[in-house]
């Protein structure tokens, strides 16, 4: 008797504390899995259900976030971009997140340590940002425990996504690399994965005398990339264009030479095309695939910041 009696006292208090807030401010209480404003802190919020505005991140599991005790945490869950466009006609909203692994206390920032990225997406109806979709695991890239940045991007006429453009050296090889994924499929995964360019520029010279096993004539392959109105194709053709001298084998470098490879969005992915009309295709102007809608890229964490327990 005793436990249904408090039962129904804590159930008359809630409905109190909603109808007080229904005659105080004209509406219901805020659900924090549906905000009203979407940016990096509430986008968060609606996700993991606890965030650490201090910190502008999440420490999973999630009961380590309000103390900000990394010691007992795995990892770190930072926002990388957020962002909102329209699709159809209608409100959309992403946001990026970096999960950075963390071992005894301190972000993992190892040469060959690549974060997970995980995307997820809004949709607003009118009074609140609701999760529509989204992908825990989308891709794992990156160096020293970040990942590359992104940017909202233009696929198609009324079709949306993400570059991402990172790049790294290793042993005085450059390599430097892309890849988009699609917002507007059923779910944000990655549709095409892009060799950017290479180089051998920290282990080469120009200086004939100095050229030997360890040190070789200097050569590279630059990528850019271009997007191309194909007839009423939905999505645009992706178009890049790879400039460079890089050697076969063991000859010497040799002149540059440009070579364009073609990307057509079929079922969810982009395949390599070998369509000889690809090559008369407009090309679309590089101020509307960027001008997608409005983003907030976030700044990296600090090292010695995020390292910091309890600060």
């Amino acid at each position: 008797m005793k436990n249904k009696k408090t039962a129904v006292a804590a159930f008359i208090f809630v409905a109190l504390l909603g109808l007080s807030a229904f005659f105080l401010f004209g509406r219901e209480p805020l659900d924090p899995a549906k905000p009203e404003v979407f940016n990096a802190d509430t986008a968060m919020l609606a996700i993991f259900g606890t965030y650490n505005e201090k910190h502008q991140g999440v420490l999973l599991p999630e009961k380590n976030t309000a103390a900000w005790d990394m010691g007992q945490a795995d990892t770190l869950a930072t926002a990388l971009l957020a962002g909102t466009y329209t699709e159809a006609g209608k409100k959309k909203a992403v946001l990026v997140v970096q999960r950075q692994q963390i071992l005894d206390g301190v972000v993992e920032e190892s040469h060959a340590t690549a974060p997970v990225v995980s995307v997820y997406i809004f949709a607003f109806n009118g009074k609140q940002w609701l999760f529509e979709k989204g992908k825990k695991e989308v891709a794992a890239y990156g160096a020293n425990g970040m990942a590359p940045m992104a940017n909202l991007i233009r696929l198609g006429k009324d079709k949306f996504g993400l570059l991402f453009e990172g790049g790294d050296m290793h042993q005085g090889y450059t390599n430097d690399y892309a890849f988009i994924v699609s917002l507007s499929d059923a779910k944000p995964v990655i549709a095409l994965e892009l060799n950017m360019g290479e180089s051998n520029s920290g282990a080469c010279t120009d200086d004939v005398e100095e050229q030997g096993p360890m040190m070789q004539a200097c050569w590279e392959n630059i990528g850019k990339l271009s997007f191309l109105q194909n007839a009423t194709d939905e999505y645009y053709t992706v178009k890049l264009s790879t400039t460079g001298n890089k050697p076969e084998g063991d000859k010497p470098p040799s002149a540059a030479r440009q070579q364009d490879t073609y990307f057509v969005h079929t079922s969810n992915t982009y395949k390599a095309s070998k369509d000889q009309r690809l090559k008369t295709a407009s090309p679309v102007a590089e101020e509307l695939i960027k001008n997608a809608g409005e983003m907030k890229k976030q700044k990296p964490p600090v090292a010695d910041a995020a390292n910091k327990q309890g600060a």
